[in-house]
């Protein structure tokens, strides 16, 4: 339809071409001039109205076809044939919440975009403004976002940064006698030590974040679950003595996206 309206507005500014073309070929007759001179006033009216409707249009339906804060653009997947990975997230101001994974029975802070881990490879998880501002039938809104219209303000900084891979790892404290996938409290089939697992990249807006590879932390970093974590930076945990990001300086409006790799699943 967008495409339809500009080039209406095109056509009207080609019929008025023609016109100014005619109005030169017809200067001896005063009659002509003036009827051309007329019908130039009434075509460059029609065009002006027609660009003006086109533009207007263009910006309507340019809202209406970003990817940004539509719930169209974003169905949540809550089931898992494998584990469960997704981006732990809050900003500077602790928005842009994503606390939990999509796998989790009764979640009520999850809205990322999870992984589904099903054996060695590279994945991604990430959280995108369609996504954190989300209206979850099940889950309710969000409760850590701030909303201009139907999307969520940018995000400024950052105050935690983890991936988690829920159900993998056999704390020795865990005590749980459920499914490790769905309650984090079981143990699961997996050493931290026989798992080889690396950051790949971080993006925001698609753009590439910087990060030091040696300021990583990854394993059973809470040790009362059976999550696999990489920690990228936790104001509560270790990295925030020494951040693997400029984590200050981290900012986007659309999406962040964390990659990364795994090796040693047996399934």
């Amino acid at each position: 339809m967008k495409a339809k309206k500009i080039l209406a507005a095109v056509t009207a500014l080609s019929l008025t071409t023609v016109v100014f073309a005619s109005c030169g070929d017809s200067a001896d007759s005063s009659s002509s001039t003036a009827a051309a001179t007329t019908t130039t006033a009434v075509t460059t009216t029609t065009t002006t109205a027609a660009a003006e409707s086109a533009a207007d249009s263009a910006a309507t339906d340019s809202s209406a076809d970003t990817t940004k804060g539509s719930d169209s653009d974003y169905t949540p997947v809550k089931t898992f044939k494998g584990y469960d990975a997704f981006l732990m997230f809050g900003d500077g101001e602790w928005l842009w919440g994503n606390w939990e994974g999509q796998g989790e029975p009764e979640a009520t802070k999850a809205f990322g975009v999870d992984a589904d881990i099903t054996g060695d490879g590279e994945y991604t998880v990430s959280i995108t403004n369609a996504s954190i501002a989300y209206d979850d039938p099940d889950e309710g809104i969000n409760p850590q976002i701030a909303l201009d219209g139907d999307y969520a303000v940018g995000a400024q900084g950052c105050v935690v940064m983890c991936v988690d891979i829920i159900g993998l790892l056999n704390g020795e404290k865990l005590k749980g006698t459920g499914d490790p996938k769905t309650d984090k409290e079981t143990p699961g089939k997996y050493n931290a030590d026989d798992l080889k697992v690396e950051l790949k990249s971080i993006k925001a807006d698609g753009q590439e974040v910087a990060f030091d590879k040696a300021k990583i932390k990854y394993g059973n970093i809470e040790d009362n679950n059976n999550c696999y974590r990489i920690e990228i930076y936790n104001d509560y945990g270790d990295t925030a003595k020494d951040s693997p990001i400029d984590k200050d300086n981290l900012a986007f409006e659309d999406s962040l996206e964390i990659t990364f790799s795994i090796e040693g699943l047996s399934e």
